[in-house]
C-alpha cells in the first residue's frame, strides 16, 4: 500500500480515534451494571449477560465481516461502525428511562447493535494495520490495543459520573462521542477504500481455524484468554458494588487503574514481539495470570480490612498487565499464520476469525460467573474456577511452541524478503 509516513501518521490516528471510541462504549456501561440490576430487578446471570450479549455478533458475523473488509476496504467499514456506534448509544437511553416496555430486552437489543459495529471495528482496523504495516505488525497492533484502552479507562469514568449526574445526560454523550470520530474515519475510508492487492485463498468462514492446525489452537489460545477478561470485566463491577460497598463513581475510577495497566502492558508487549517472537510472552503471561486470579480468591475469603481490598486492585492490576502479554502476541501470530497458509491479502480473514474466537471467550466469562456466583455465593471459589483455563492455555502454549514460532519465524523471513 503506497502512502507517505505523514498519511500513515493520520491514518493510525484515525483507527486509534475508532477504537477509542469503540472501547468507550463497551466500557461505559460496566459501571451501571449495578443500578440496571436493582432498576430492572435482575440477576447476576441476567447482569453479566449483558456484557457478553456485545460479543454475540464478533462470534457470529466475524468472518463475514472479514469478508467484507477485503471486498470494501477497512475504511469504509469503520466510517459505518462510528455511525451506527452513534444511533446504537441512544438506544440505552430508550431503555434506561423506560419510553417504552420490555426495557430490559431494549438494552439486550442495544447491547447486540453495539457489539456488531465493535466487531466491524476491531476486524477493518487491524485489517488496515497489518496491510499498512507488515513487518511492524506487532508494534501496531500493540499500540492500537494499548490506544484503544483510552477508551476502556474513559468509558467507566464518564460512564459513572456522568448516569450519577444525569441518566440523559449520560447516553447523549455517549452518542456524541462516535459521532466526533466520523470525520476521522471519512478520511480513513478515502485512503482505505481500496481492496487488498492479492487476494486471498479460499473463502472466509470459522472453518479456517478447523482447517488449519495452526489456526485451531491460536483460536482455542485466543477464547482461553478472552474468557477471564471477559469474566471480569462483567464481575467486578458487581463485586466492588455489592462486595466492598462502592457507587458507580468509585467503580469507574477502580476499573480506570486496572484498565491504565493493561493498555500499558499492551504498548510494551507489542513492541517486544517485534523484537523477540511472540510465544516467550505468552508463556510468562499464563503464568502470572494464573498467580494472580489465585491469589485475588486467597485474599477475597477475608474482606475485613481496607488493606485487603487494596491488595485486590494490585493483584487485578497485575492481572490487566500479564494479560496483555498472552493477548496482544496472539494478533500478530494469527495475523502471519492466515498469510503464510492462505496468501497476502488476507488481512480480513484473519481478524475476522480472531474476532470470532475472541467473542467466544467474551461471552463465555461472563456467562461462567454469573452462575458460578449465583450458585457458589463465594468470590474466591469463583476467582479460582476461573485460573482453571488460564492454566489450560499454558499447558497448550509450551506444548506447541515451537511449532507456533517455526510458522512466525518463516511468515516474517519471507515479508522482510519482499521488502
Amino acid at each position: 500500500m503506497n502512502l507517505s509516513e505523514k498519511e500513515k501518521r493520520l491514518i493510525f490516528g484515525a483507527l486509534s480515534a475508532a477504537f477509542i471510541a469503540n472501547l468507550l462504549g463497551y466500557a461505559f456501561i460496566v459501571p451501571i451494571l449495578p443500578s440496571w440490576k436493582l432498576q430492572f430487578g435482575l440477576s447476576n446471570t441476567q447482569s453479566t449477560a449483558l456484557v457478553s450479549l456485545w460479543a454475540v455478533p464478533l462470534f457470529f458475523l466475524g468472518p463475514k465481516t472479514g469478508r467484507l473488509v477485503d471486498r470494501f476496504g477497512a475504511g469504509r467499514i469503520i466510517l459505518a461502525s462510528m455511525i451506527l456506534l452513534s444511533i446504537t448509544s441512544l438506544l440505552y437511553l430508550a431503555a434506561t428511562a423506560e419510553i417504552i416496555g420490555g426495557a430490559f430486552y431494549l438494552l439486550a437489543l442495544a447491547r447486540l447493535s453495539h457489539g456488531l459495529a465493535g466487531a466491524a471495528v476491531m476486524t477493518a482496523g487491524f485489517a488496515a494495520a497489518s496491510e499498512i504495516w507488515p513487518l511492524k505488525f506487532g508494534e501496531i497492533s500493540g499500540k492500537l490495543v494499548g490506544t484503544a484502552v483510552i477508551g476502556g479507562l474513559l468509558g467507566p469514568v464518564i460512564g459513572g459520573l456522568t448516569f450519577e449526574y444525569s441518566e440523559t445526560f449520560a447516553f447523549l454523550i455517549l452518542s456524541i462521542i462516535p459521532a466526533l470520530v466520523i470525520p476521522f474515519a471519512f478520511f480513513a475510508s478515502k485512503k482505505l477504500s481500496g481492496k487488498p492487492e492479492n487476494k486471498a485463498q479460499g473463502g472466509v468462514s470459522i472453518g479456517v481455524f478447523l482447517r488449519n492446525p495452526i489456526l485451531l489452537r491460536l483460536g482455542f489460545l485466543v477464547v482461553l484468554a478472552t474468557i477471564a477478561t471477559g469474566a471480569l470485566e462483567s464481575g467486578i463491577p458487581l463485586f466492588l458494588a455489592e462486595g466492598l460497598g462502592m457507587g458507580s463513581g468509585m467503580i469507574g475510577l477502580v476499573i480506570l487503574v486496572m484498565v491504565l495497566v493493561q493498555g500499558l502492558g499492551g504498548w510494551i508487549w507489542g513492541i517486544q514481539v517485534d523484537k523477540s517472537g511472540p510465544v516467550r510472552f505468552m508463556i510468562f503471561g499464563w503464568i502470572i495470570v494464573t498467580i494472580t486470579l489465585l491469589a485475588c480468591g486467597y485474599v477475597a475469603t477475608d474482606l475485613s480490612n481496607d488493606s485487603a481490598i487494596w491488595l485486590i486492585i494490585g493483584i487485578l492490576a497485575a492481572f490487566q498487565f500479564s494479560i496483555a502479554a498472552t493477548q496482544v502476541p496472539m494478533l500478530p501470530m494469527i495475523d502471519t499464520a492466515t498469510t503464510h497458509a492462505y496468501g497476502s491479502g488476507s488481512a480480513g480473514l484473519a481478524f475476522g476469525a480472531f474476532g470470532t474466537a475472541w467473542a467466544a471467550g467474551t461471552i463465555i466469562g461472563p456467562m461462567l460467573i454469573g452462575p458460578v456466583l449465583d450458585y457458589s455465593g463465594s468470590w474466591a471459589i469463583t476467582l479460582g474456577i476461573l485460573a482453571i483455563p488460564m492454566v489450560l492455555g499454558l499447558v497448550i502454549t509450551i506444548a506447541n511452541s515451537h511449532e507456533l514460532s517455526s510458522c512466525y519465524e518463516a511468515e516474517i523471513s519471507m515479508r522482510k524478503e519482499s521488502e
